[in-house]
């Protein structure tokens, strides 16, 4: 009865997800999705939270990230929300004015710019890992079918097979559920739970491997 309830609430959890992944989608972190990149030369040294400051004031915005970029780290680079090409010259000749005054500059409004990126393709992140995985776990597959033969060989492939989607799916759901954006954290948490979830499977193989060999003596 507990499993049965276990098992009924971790495929809610995947139902849940997958119903949100249709309507509404992952959330992505600002990098991942529609962005607008802002490229300033100040020319001297500054210092990213001034610059953050700036940006978050200019463009109403919670969330711009500032990094520094060249190689003597003269020129900022501001990635924020992708902005309405209406009113994005209005606000571009504000933060030109502001770090002008901040940083004693006369820079131009020309000087600065702009590149809208769009969000990320999905599968372009995921397939390289694709190939990796499906050869590891066909490896796998192949080697506890020999090891534990004696527990049944179909019966062993499909734990593996339905253990290992399980897994991802239920961490997906949990993803998009909680709505934590898909950032570069993602795909490496995803891979260690995946080789989680095969030593576990191979551990309880191996007790289970044990426990027949006593019966049989």
């Amino acid at each position: 009865m507990n499993k049965k309830i276990i098992y009924g609430i971790l495929a809610l959890i995947v139902l849940v997800g997958a119903v949100l992944v249709v309507t509404i989608g992952l959330k992505l972190d600002m990098k991942n999705d529609a962005n607008t990149k802002i490229y300033v030369y100040i020319g001297k040294e500054f210092d990213n939270n001034d610059i953050e400051q700036i940006a978050k004031e200019t463009f109403e915005t919670d969330t711009a990230i500032v990094q520094k970029v060249e190689i003597y780290n003269e020129m900022a680079l501001i990635t924020i929300k992708e902005q309405n090409t209406e009113n994005i010259n209005e606000k571009i000749e504000s933060l030109n004015s502001k770090i002008n005054e901040k940083y004693g500059l006369e820079n131009k409004k020309e000087d600065i710019v702009i590149n809208n990126e769009t969000k990320i393709n999905m599968y372009s992140v995921i397939k390289p890992y694709i190939l990796p995985i499906l050869i590891s776990l066909i490896v796998i597959l192949v080697y506890s079918s020999i090891i534990y033969r004696k527990l049944g060989i179909l019966k062993n492939i499909i734990i593996y097979v339905l253990t290992v989607i399980g897994s991802q799916l239920l961490y997906a759901s949990i993803l998009v559920i909680t709505r934590l954006p898909f950032n570069m954290f993602i795909i490496p948490i995803g891979l260690i739970i995946y080789a989680i979830t095969i030593v576990v499977v191979t551990i309880i193989k191996q007790k289970q491997l044990n426990d027949y060999k006593l019966k049989q003596k």
